[in-house]
């Protein structure tokens, strides 16, 4: 910049004295270049700089493999730069200070890695004179066909190194066989205690990604000052079941304890699993529309080809009416007062086997697995509290004992091997309350968590609530080393939904088991309780009490077709659709059959649609596309200062698009800034990350957590 002022000053006073010396029509071509000339010598000047800073800062990292306490200029020399910006040596010479270095094997290769490690690229040794202590390098001349990589990995070396500080070395670089394209960097560092808070290692990372293309992440050793920048992977969005395969000489007895069943898969194509005999029990939350129910039907499927006895209590009615024929699943409850049974005899079941235990008759080695699927868990509660104020009796329990056995079943299933799989919208404390959530270490978070749910889920307000709105079957999870992911769970058909030459249909030929080890069972009708009513004169009236639906017998669905909810949709008339019509139900139509088994089976349907229209359950309209509230949870937007700012705030990063996004990591001082920046680091939907960096006294868009908004 000296040389350049100096230069424009000359032109300056050239062009203002030429009038005086009789060259008017010299002074403004002289001017111009003159002013072309301060131009040069200032871009010159300034490549100049960057070139010496560059090689001052591998004359740094020299000092450590000559043992030399401080950096001297003479130890490194750059020659034959090429006429890129900032450019690249064509020689390097390397003076070393005693011939007893040059001794150790390890020694030229040390140099070799620091100079490779430099944003110039690859280097090899071209001389050595050992008696003048002198090492020649130049650029290393690669066998691919690339010609693009030696460009791209300065680039990425660059930025890197930038990022690191001046103790950052690049040790490694990865490109893809096939492609050609930079796909991964591996450097080492001394700034350990300033890479320490995990928001500047983020920032570091979201720096990275938008000066190199693709999505970058990163794995950090901070113990051994090494780092790994990498192309992250991307999502597929449909990953079908894949095929289930077994050993033949599985047992779920004897492989009980082995046993994992999968149900999706990371960034990186790791399986994620859920092992009974570990976590016996299964939380899996996820709004409508997130592919909840998919990934229930996944782990159903898994679990019955194992040869495990599956009950259902389908919470909605329908959700799993497809797995009322399926092998291995002996139940699918879709009426209140089914599903509360069904509870309650997986319930006994557990009892009797710690009855069993105790005595000594049994081990728990002798006990088959049993898996309770309890969906949609909020509506069975707030039915079966509205149905039970209608149908106990004197003397029964102010609340249905049903919520305390699913409660017991949470804690102690595990050693009778009696699983509980509950599928809900939301993990609120109204539902999970004690206990009930610590005993559901193994969670699945389907889609976007608002911040209270995340709170209630991984007890973080950002854990979950930047899943991608509209990435279907995208979840939370937890792995095999406790830590939470991101997922794609896998696509699994409905049975009921999907038919010959459809999408998904060969999947069931692959998925169905092959072995079916338990039969299909029925709940029969209860036995009413004789009641007495003194009225003067005596007489019996007929009383049916939630505890004759709860203890209510069962059979073999075989043995009684007419509570087959299966064999009965076989049959002609259902195929007829007769409870469909209204005037079919009050039997007031005119082709109605006669006969005493169809009379008995319109009745059948008659209850079960009353039973499915009861007034006092309760009936939760669906939303349609306008009702859903994008910003549920938050507060209205308001500038804040990004001192305000914290985890899981929404902030508006792009005004023109009214893009928002949630910040994923606490905000800090901006370390490639002034020091008065402040740098936040943001995901939006669609995969979208950043980092924005903004001065402390100024304002942004906000919306806070509604627990967090005061």
């Amino acid at each position: 910049m000296r040389n350049a002022t100096i230069t424009a000053a000359g032109g300056v006073l050239f062009a203002a004295t030429a009038p005086f010396a009789g060259l008017d029509d010299w002074a403004a071509p002289g001017a111009v270049a003159v002013a072309s000339a301060s131009v040069g010598v200032g871009a010159h000047g300034y490549r100049t700089q960057l070139r010496e800073l560059e090689v001052d800062r591998a004359t740094e990292q020299l000092c450590h493999v000559m043992g030399l306490s401080s950096p001297s200029r003479e130890g490194l020399r750059a020659s034959r730069w090429s006429n890129r910006w900032p450019g690249r040596p064509g020689r390097l010479v390397v003076r070393y200070p005693s011939a007893k270095l040059a001794l150790d094997p390890n020694f030229i290769p040390r140099i070799t890695e620091v100079l490779s490690g430099q944003m110039w690229g690859d280097y090899r040794v071209s001389k050595h004179q050992r008696k003048q202590c002198r090492i020649v390098f130049v650029p290393e001349i690669r066998s691919d066909n690339c010609a693009e990589q030696p460009a791209v990995s300065a680039r990425a070396k660059r930025t890197i190194l930038t990022l690191l500080g001046p103790t950052g070395r690049v040790t490694k670089t990865e490109f893809d066989p096939n492609t050609g394209e930079l796909v991964a960097l591996e450097a080492t560092h001394e700034a350990g205690v300033k890479l320490a808070p995990s928001g500047y290692r983020t920032r570091i990372e979201r720096t990275a990604s938008a000066n190199l293309p693709g999505r970058w992440r990163t794995r950090w050793n901070l113990e051994t000052d090494w780092v790994r920048f990498e192309v992250r992977p991307t999502f597929d969005p449909n990953v079908w079941h894949p095929a289930i395969t077994l050993d033949e000489d599985f047992d779920p007895l004897v492989n009980y304890d082995a046993v994992r069943i999968p149900y999706g898969i990371d960034e990186d194509g790791n399986v994620m699993s859920w092992r009974p005999a570990v976590d016996p029990n299964v939380m899996l939350v996820g709004a409508p529309g997130t592919g909840k129910t998919v990934t229930a039907h996944t782990l159903l499927t898994e679990i019955a080809y194992r040869a495990w006895i599956v009950w259902v209590a389908d919470g909605k009615g329908v959700e799993f009416l497809g797995y009322q024929d399926w092998p291995n699943v002996q139940i699918v409850a879709s009426r209140i007062e089914h599903q509360v049974a069904v509870i309650h005899r997986a319930w006994q079941v557990m009892e009797e086997r710690y009855d069993a235990i105790v005595s000594g008759n049994a081990k728990e080695t002798d006990f088959e697995p049993l898996v309770l699927f309890v969906d949609e868990f909020a509506d069975i509660r707030g039915n079966l509290l509205n149905w039970y104020s209608t149908i106990k009796g004197k003397g029964d329990p102010t609340k249905p004992r049903t919520l305390q056995e699913i409660a017991s079943i949470g804690r102690k299933g595990r050693t009778a091997r009696v699983h509980l799989i509950i599928g809900t919208q939301r993990p609120d404390a109204e539902y999970f309350g004690g206990d009930m959530r610590d005993n559901f270490r193994m969670r699945v978070s389907m889609g976007r968590l608002s911040p209270q749910g995340a709170m209630m889920m991984w007890e973080s307000p950002a854990i979950g609530t930047t899943i991608p709105r509209g990435c279907r079957g995208r979840a939370t999870t937890i792995n095999d080393a406790n830590r939470d992911v991101e997922i794609q769970t896998y696509r699994t058909p409905d049975p009921r939904k999907v038919g010959d030459g459809d999408e998904g249909y060969e999947l069931f030929e692959i998925l169905h088991p092959p072995v079916t080890r338990h039969e299909r069972l029925v709940i029969l009708d209860p036995e009413p309780d004789p009641v007495d009513i003194d009225t003067g004169d005596s007489t019996e009236e007929v009383e049916i009490r939630f505890r004759d639906y709860v203890q209510a017998p069962w059979g073999r669905a075989a043995d009684h077709p007419l509570h087959d909810p299966v064999a009965q949709r076989d049959r002609k008339y259902i195929g007829q659709v007769r409870g469909a019509n209204p005037m079919s139900v009050l039997g007031l139509d005119e082709g109605q059959a006669s006969s005493s088994s169809e009379t008995r089976m319109a009745s059948l349907l008659a209850d079960a649609v009353n039973s499915l229209h009861r007034p006092e359950l309760s009936v939760v309209p669906a939303m349609s596309d306008d009702d859903v509230d994008d910003w549920e949870g938050f507060s209205e937007a308001e500038s804040r200062s990004p001192g305000d700012l914290q985890v899981g705030d929404l902030i508006l990063v792009d005004e023109e698009t009214d893009q928002w996004a949630v910040i994923d990591t606490d905000p800090g001082p901006d370390e490639f800034d002034d020091d008065d920046h402040i740098a936040i680091t943001w995901r939006g939907d669609g995969d979208l990350e950043g980092v924005i960096s903004m001065p402390y006294d100024s304002e942004i868009a906000c919306r806070k957590p509604l627990e967090f908004s005061s």
